[in-house]
Order: C-alpha cells, then structure tokens, then sequence
C-alpha cells in the first residue's frame, strides 16, 4: 500500500522540513529582489512558528514517540514469528495441505513487508536517512519490490480463503482444486502478476535531483512526466489492490464460510454427501475442520481490523487535504495516520500469535520445539480426521488421509 511502502511515506508530513530549505536560502548570499526575500521569509516564519506550535501539542510527540518504540516490537516479534511459522509449516505432519503452503508462502511475504516497509522506516526516524534515496537502483528496486510484496501478502490471505470456501461451501470439488500441486502455481502465477502490476514504477519513478542554492538534493519521486499519475491516480489504484477489493472478497466468501459452519454446527450435515459414517469419525471431521476453519477466519478478520483504519485514513486524506493548516488539525491528523500504519503491519507481524491461539498442533509443534522433547499430548501429531468432503462420494477415503487432511 502506498502508505506502507514506497516512496510517499510522509503524505502528512513531508513539508515539515521545508523550513530547513527556506532557511538555507536566506543564509546564503543571492541576488534576489526584496519582494522575493520578504515573500521568502515570510514563508519562513510560517514554517517555523507551524513546526513550534506542532512540537508544543502532546499528538505529535506520541506520533514521534510510536515511531520511534513500536517498530522494533513488531519488527522482532514479526520476523521472529515468521520464521517459525514458516518451519513449522513446512513440518513434515503439516505438509500434506495445500493450506500450509500458502501459510508458509504467506510467513515469507510478510516478513519482506516489514524489512522493505517498516525496518526502512524505522532506520530514517532515527538517522534521518533512507537507503531508497541512495541511489536509481534502489530507489526502483525498493519500490517496485514493496508494493509487489505487500499486494502479493494480501492476496495470499484472499487465496487461503477462497480455497476454505471451496472446502465447506463446495466439499465435492475440493479433491480437485484444494492440491498441493495447484497451490505451488497459484503462488507461483501470483507473484509475477503483481510484479508485472507494479513495473511500471521502474520507469514512472526514479530518483530526481532538486537544487537549492547550489545543493543538490536527491529524492525517490515521481518522474517529471508522471507526477499527475503517481500523486493522483496510483494511490486509489495501490487502495484498491491491498485492501479495498481485498476486503469486499474475504468479506463475502467468510461470509459463506460462516453461515455454512453454523448450519452444520446446528445438526444439519449439509456437507455430507453419502452413507452414514461413524458417529465418533463424522465428530472429529466437523471438529477437526472447524478449527482449521475457525483459525482462518481470525486471520481474515485480522486483516480486516487491522487494515480497515488505513483506508479512513487514506481517503480522509485526499478529501480534507486542504484542512490541514490548523496545527492541532495536523498534529491529530499525523497521530492517526501513525496509529493506523502501526496497525497495518501489525497485521504483518502477528500471524504466528493466531496460529498458536487457534490451531492445536500448531501448538504441539511449538511446545515440543521449546521443550526439545514429546509428550503423550505431543508425540502424535497425526491428525487420523478427514475433509468435510471425504465422504460416500468417496467410499469414505478408505480410510486412508488426503492430500488435504486437517493440519491444524
């Protein structure tokens, strides 16, 4: 998302250096007119009495303060988490579901998030600098690269779920589409797609030289030929690939989910679809998917909640952009734009929390990770349940687990 990565960062607040700027210009020897110089210094004036009365109201000094603790929290709790959801996954009793690969892909992609995002972010708080000014490569390169990455993150929760409807909602057809193999294409197409969605920033943005008073000041931006479109029309474009249309298909296909588990909680075996199976095997293949179910549905939710505010905060934006003068206004604005950006990777950081509060044997794993040893409740990690759709249309699996056995 524009806001999280590339190189508008500060939509809020990128004129709050300018007074260094004007500054310079007046310390500096130059033939300019006195009109000019009054203008300028008036301007100035304006800068700096802005910045004072900014540092005077306790939102800003939060917004300085969360930007300078809160990243390195989520960034060691994120990465961290990531990593070990990623190796857990890939354990070999959680492979057998095409479900864990996108999980596992999903752990990768989040943890690029926060490195080319938040990391990035946090380093220019503290030292004033950002490595994406450096140079052409990696002013193209780190924006062309964060957004890919961040689309690509979201879209592999909206993939997640479409393959969950498909498993409650359309049981017959899961044994053909819900497959490790397809799964492996389906991350695979994904990534060149928003690639290819994104290229275009290798040649709309680059790194532009802006002198001042015999200063050149180098600055990843838009292309002198398309600034109307980076500033204008690729933000709505960037809102509506993270988190608008995202929104709207997680909140339509969870919906179904939902409604699907509460008719079969309530009794009715709508995802049956043959003989009669045991009564204690038909328990633990509704129990058995409804937590896996239940676990994806927090991290669609989660998504939800978390990026949800990001998209006030973006269109509010653009539509009291000019209300921005008043202090307090911006100070509050800046606060809330910071608050909701925090948010925003937190949903990139807290993934592995999720798995461990909703999936058992996720925990099992984890447990027997720290305690480097089994218990009668660790040391059997085979889950002997099946798929909802596992039934007489089957000959009720023989027995024998599929590729898409309950992981969780």
């Amino acid at each position: 998302m524009e806001s999280n990565i590339g190189q508008m960062d500060s939509t809020f607040y990128d004129d709050y250096n300018i007074s260094q700027i004007l500054l310079e210009m007046l310390m500096q020897n130059q033939n300019i007119s006195n009109e000019a110089l009054i203008a300028h210094a008036q301007l100035l004036y304006k800068q700096l009495t802005f910045e004072r009365d900014l540092s005077s109201f306790t939102e800003f000094r939060l917004h300085k303060a969360m930007l300078l603790y809160v990243p390195p929290i989520l960034l060691v709790l994120g990465v961290i988490g990531n990593v070990l959801s990623f190796f857990i996954l890939r354990h070999k009793t959680m492979t057998r579901q095409s479900t864990t690969l996108f999980l596992a892909v999903l752990s990768i992609a989040d943890s690029l998030v926060l490195f080319i995002g938040l990391f990035r972010k946090w380093i220019g708080e503290i030292t004033g600098l950002d490595i994406q000014h450096e140079s052409m490569f990696l002013c193209k390169t780190i924006t062309v690269l964060g957004y890919s990455i961040s689309h690509y993150s979201v879209w592999l929760i909206v993939a997640v779920t479409i393959e969950r409807f498909i498993v409650v909602c359309r049981p017959l057809q899961a044994s053909r589409y819900c497959k490790q193999k397809r799964a492996r294409k389906v991350v695979i197409v994904m990534i060149f797609i928003f690639l290819a969605i994104n290229a275009h920033l290798f040649w709309t943005v680059e790194l532009t030289e802006q002198s001042m008073n015999r200063k050149t000041v180098l600055r990843c931006d838009a292309g002198p030929k398309f600034v109307e479109f980076i500033d204008r029309i690729w933000p709505w474009i960037d809102l509506v690939l993270y988190s608008l249309f995202p929104l709207v298909i997680l909140l339509f296909f969870n919906t179904h989910i939902i409604r699907q588990v509460v008719r079969a909680t309530a009794g009715r075996d709508i995802l049956q679809n043959g003989p009669l199976m045991k009564v204690d095997a038909r328990r633990n293949t509704k129990d058995a998917n409804l937590k896996l179910t239940i676990m994806l549905l927090t991290i669609s939710f989660t998504f939800l909640a978390t990026t949800v505010p990001m998209n006030v905060v973006m269109i509010a934006s653009v539509v009291w952009r000019n209300e921005m003068d008043n202090p307090k206004q911006f100070a509050k604005l800046v606060l809330i734009r910071t608050i909701s950006e925090l948010l925003m990777y937190l949903n990139h950081s807290i993934n592995f929390f999720l798995y461990c509060a909703t999936g058992q044997k996720f925990r099992n794993i984890v447990l027997r990770m720290i305690c480097g040893r089994s218990t009668s409740n660790i040391s059997n990690f085979s889950d002997h349940s099946q798929h909802l759709y596992c039934s007489r249309a089957n000959n009720n699996c023989n027995g024998h687990k599929s590729e898409n056995e309950t992981a969780f």
